[in-house]
């Protein structure tokens, strides 16, 4: 029987299709092994399609010769969970290995910080046996006990030697019972941190560590040998702020007075009262005084209103008058050391600086700042360096020589700096309202110490400095003393509320505040904001005395 051609393509097409359906190789007739599917749905074992291994990048289907890019893979439905399940075990055989990599890996990395951890305890405990054994020559030599050491052989060699292992019943670790714990006692372990640090770093501004206990502990306490009265106040008109002394140790008080008194305290009889030798007048409050620092009778007074005056105490008489600041609030005048003709002030809220000259009517320089000016302070010794404190928290350093800009900004408090004293020529005091004190390196612009145990969060307090000595106003009513070289106070003294130091008979409380302090020969005048001044002397602890002519 003959089929037409019609007859003949349909059944070539249903062959083709029921070849396909059967998903075997093309060529080998077989089942498929790494089945390979064309885009004309033909499928070959690999290596039927391509013997040489290679995959070409584009070839001619064997069957129905199509061209067809790259071939992928087909899946053969028969050998799928077998390839899969092999496929799995061989991931996880891959996974156990990087873990156990990584696991190494760890491990190395921690033994290499435990070996670290080991070197750098050795050396602490090195250096600690060599700290160790200078303490313990120490205390023999100081009890008379070293007579056959020799402190100089403190070598880390014999250091390595010793036995470190702790032994609570040992009977050279010695605990006292509370009952014999002094006020010595008390303060060493106080500041036991800053007594030790300067002890091992061997600091070469005390030949001991005995010279520097004695220069910080030997005062114990205040001896109230005077008053300084202001009259025709009351005790809610007399805040005083402003108190400067003299080269003749004369006193200038100002403050919410519409007057600046002028005393000449003396201490020489106890409770002594000192009276005003004159009082120089003010149109508003006076909230700074300072005295020129060649000429002991120049008295330059800052007013609240922005006016500078220079009095002739002596004469009783303005000798100059400079106006200039935009606006109100001048808290603070200053002479520069060397400069005698030469007076600073610090206008509040216009943020600027003034020089002015006692021979010219304006000012000669003008200086601004980024923001709301505190204080100002000279540098000892410099005709030329000063430093401004600010609302910012930060305190600036200029250079009359190039004023434009500072010369450094120290940063450091939280809140602003409300009272800057220069301690010496290389180092400057600051108090804030964040209830610090702080000392800089004025050069290298870093805190050196901070000083801590005082109240101050709202107002300016009373700063001075007298010799290695600290002293600051307190919010109770308090004066504070600080040893350079220690940060919590080593003495302090508390106003009572009592009818002979407030005025009030029914007391006022320990809310006041020191607001002023000023150094007067060997003693010191101490104000609070209610109107009272008082002449403090420091005394002595009798235990110290011997050991202070030793040192």
């Amino acid at each position: 029987m003959t089929l037409t051609t019609s007859e003949a393509s349909m059944a070539t097409a249903s062959s083709s299709s029921d070849h396909v359906m059967t998903s075997l190789c093309e060529l080998c007739l077989l089942n498929p092994e790494n089945p390979v599917r064309l885009p004309c749905s033909h499928i070959f074992c690999r290596d039927c399609f391509n013997p040489a291994g290679r995959e070409p990048i584009s070839c001619l289907c064997p069957t129905c010769k199509t061209p067809v890019g790259r071939p992928k893979s087909a899946v053969n439905t028969q050998s799928s969970l077998a390839d899969i399940e092999l496929e799995l075990e061989r991931l996880t055989r891959e996974k156990e290995k990087l873990l156990k990599s990584k696991q190494r890996e760890i491990k190395k990395m921690a033994l290499e910080f435990l070996n670290e951890c080991r070197n750098q305890k050795l050396i602490k405990l090195k250096r600690l046996k060599s700290e160790l054994m200078l303490v313990q020559n120490e205390i023999l030599a100081m009890t008379d006990e070293s007579a056959h050491k020799d402190v100089a052989n403190c070598s880390l060699q014999s250091a390595d030697k010793m036995n470190l292992s702790p032994n609570l019943n040992d009977n050279s670790i010695k605990f006292l019972a509370p009952e014999e714990i002094s006020n010595n006692h008390v303060n060493i372990l106080k500041n036991f941190p800053d007594l030790e640090n300067n002890y091992f770093a061997k600091n070469t501004k005390y030949k001991s560590i005995g010279h520097l206990i004695y220069n910080a502990f030997r005062y114990d306490s205040f001896v109230d040998v005077g008053q300084v009265t202001v009259p025709d106040t009351t005790n809610a008109s007399a805040y005083i702020y402003g108190m400067s002394t003299s080269s003749s140790k004369l006193l200038s008080v100002a403050g919410t007075l519409k007057t600046v008194n002028i005393y000449n305290p003396s201490v020489d009889d106890p409770l002594t009262v000192v009276y005003p030798l004159m009082k120089l007048p003010s149109n508003c409050f006076t909230w700074s005084t300072t005295w020129n620092p060649v000429s002991p009778n120049l008295l330059a007074v800052g007013d609240y209103n922005s006016e500078v005056k220079v009095w002739d105490v002596v004469g009783k008489v303005a000798i100059s008058t400079f106006n200039g600041h935009t606006t109100s609030k001048l808290l603070n005048v200053s002479w520069t050391p060397t400069k005698p003709q030469q007076l600073l002030s610090v206008a509040y809220e216009s943020a600027q600086i003034k020089v002015w000259r006692l021979n010219e009517r304006g000012s000669v320089l003008n200086i601004n700042v980024p923001d709301k000016l505190l204080m100002l302070s000279c540098k000892p010794q410099s005709p030329f360096h000063f430093a401004v404190s600010s609302v910012d928290r930060k305190i600036y350093s200029f250079d009359l020589r190039k004023a434009d800009r500072p010369v450094n900004k120290l940063a450091g408090h939280s809140k602003s700096v409300f009272q800057l004293k220069f301690y010496d020529s290389k180092t400057l005091i600051s108090a804030s309202v964040d209830g610090t004190l702080k000392q800089w390196s004025y050069d290298s612009c870093q805190c050196i110490r901070t000083y801590r145990g005082h109240q101050n969060t709202v107002k300016f307090i009373g700063l001075e400095v007298l010799d290695e000595y600290i002293l600051c106003g307190s919010e109770n009513n308090s004066l504070h003393v600080y040893h350079e070289a220690l940060s919590k106070p080593v003495m302090s003294h508390q106003f009572p509320p009592s009818p002979s130091l407030t005025g009030n008979p029914g007391g006022d409380g320990n809310d006041r505040l020191v607001s002023a302090i000023t150094g007067v020969g060997d003693s010191v005048c101490v104000a609070n904001d209610k109107g009272v001044i008082r002449i403090l002397k420091m005394g002595e602890d009798t235990k110290m005395k011997h050991f202070g002519s030793q040192c």
